[in-house]
């Protein structure tokens, strides 16, 4: 008995993942189930081969999904949009105003007008940062109200950048000193927190003066009788 393997297909275009974190918007996931569900019931393939039957199933989901989830590609997290045209536009007229200022350093007017458009660069660069952060905001929000921990934390990665590998420095405690020094900066912490944890505790005596005395049970001392085991 011979078993002829299966061969993997060469040079086919494997379709791409779709973003499926848009479904966690609801008028996504509303729009998609609409069309799909329509789309469904006036899908009809007449064939009795069953691989061909589902593979115009899978397509028919597929594209469909294709139309409003989008294909998952990679963008810059980065707030800059290297892509947007209008700061574009402007960092090219301040490239051209600077290159006209270093002709004639002297010129009051191409300086004037270097610092105009200096001016209207920040501006946008500003504009385009507080966008970013804003909706970077209104992603953060909706994934703490969803309670998607895993989303949550990556977006706060995305604004803070990955952690340093190396250790901050501290001041010594009498803050006179930069601890800069490995062993140094533990030795540190470990004083630190033996200070917080290990405070001697202060009794006021008067108080627990005034506290009602409760007679001590002596027949505790004794040890328990067979009937009470």
């Amino acid at each position: 008995m011979h078993i002829q393997p299966k061969q993997s297909p060469q040079g086919k275009k494997t379709n791409r993942r779709l973003n499926v974190s848009k479904l966690e918007w609801h008028s996504v996931h509303q729009n998609l189930s609409e069309d799909l569900n329509s789309k469904l019931d006036h899908f009809s393939f007449a064939t009795n081969c069953t691989a061909e039957y589902w593979a115009a199933f899978r397509d028919v989901v597929y594209n469909t999904a294709v139309a409003h989830l989008d294909q998952n590609t990679h963008k810059d997290r980065h707030w800059f949009d290297d892509n947007d045209e209008d700061i574009q536009t402007l960092l090219d007229e301040k490239r051209q105003t600077f290159r006209s200022l270093q002709q004639d350093t002297t010129s009051s007017s191409k300086k004037a007008g270097y610092n105009t458009i200096k001016c209207k660069v920040q501006a946008k660069i500003r504009e385009m940062q507080d966008s970013w952060l804003n909706r970077k905001a209104v992603e953060i929000q909706k994934y703490a109200d969803s309670n998607n921990s895993k989303c949550f934390y990556n977006a706060l990665k995305t604004i803070y950048g990955p952690q340093s590998p190396g250790t901050s420095p501290l001041l010594s405690a009498d803050g006179s000193t930069l601890l800069n020094d490995k062993n140094a900066i533990l030795k540190r912490w470990a004083e630190h927190f033996n200070n917080v944890l290990n405070r001697p505790s202060t009794i006021n005596v008067e108080a627990t003066d005034r506290m009602p005395q409760v007679a001590i049970n002596i027949s505790l001392v004794e040890p328990p009788k067979e009937s009470e085991v």
